[in-house]
């Protein structure tokens, strides 16, 4: 492996976008560059740095668009799937956003186009701030679970196989869920995230309606 006689923190960055942050590490930065993990540390001074670093670099990819004729729930809707479609695009990105966020510019640049637009929908900044969040906490937590599933599909796929006979066979033993599961037309996974996410859109939209203030502890209107 050559040595690289200089580099620059933009080098690191390049590396470790390309990476990916689903599979970043110094050591995984410091091979792509020819260099020593010691070397990657005098320009990123930790492990949370380098996530840090490398995170707000893949979140400058992502931008938000808004169809301001979409009332407000139809816009969570649109900004949930947004989120989905990126975080998909990026393994490991709904990870790094779930942890802690916004971290850096690129995140702030996120949630401030958030802010302005649910502003044009009648909101103050603290309310679509909350409105933002819980939206992105169930997109996010679906997106984590889906790559932990796929990871472990990877990692034992005949046991994730043996696993999902198992579960089939345990519903198919009780008639009430064989029940229970003829009644459910076919669909797919996008229709189940269209349908939580829009549940969850219209019912935050109607305990926090435009113009309202975040009240606490329930986060909504006064009852």
């Amino acid at each position: 492996m050559g040595r690289m006689a200089t580099f620059t923190t933009d080098d690191v960055i390049a590396a470790g976008v390309r990476i990916g942050l689903a599979d970043l590490t110094m050591q995984a930065v410091a091979e792509a560059l020819g260099v020593t993990t010691a070397a990657v540390y005098r320009h990123v001074r930790s492990r949370a740095a380098l996530d840090s670093l490398i995170g707000e670099a893949v979140l400058d990819g992502l931008v938000l668009t808004d169809d301001p004729a979409l009332p407000t729930a139809g816009h969570l809707v649109r900004f949930a799937g947004q989120l989905r479609d990126f975080t998909r695009a990026h393994p490991g990105s709904a990870e790094y956003l779930q942890r802690l966020f916004p971290r850096g510019r690129s995140g702030i640049r996120l949630l401030e186009q958030q802010i302005g637009f649910l502003a044009g929908r009648g909101y103050d900044p603290a309310a679509a701030t909350v409105l933002s969040s819980a939206i992105a906490t169930i997109t996010l937590g679906l997106a984590v679970a889906d790559e932990a599933r796929a990871a472990r599909a990877r990692l034992d796929p005949l046991g994730d196989e043996e696993a999902t006979r198992a579960a089939r066979d345990a519903m198919a033993a009780s008639p009430l869920i064989q029940a229970a599961l003829a009644g459910i037309p076919p669909h797919t996974g996008d229709d189940y995230f269209a349908l939580l996410l829009t549940s969850a859109a219209e019912g935050l939209v109607a305990h926090l309606p435009p113009g309202h203030p975040v009240t606490s502890p329930a986060l909504g209107k006064d009852h």
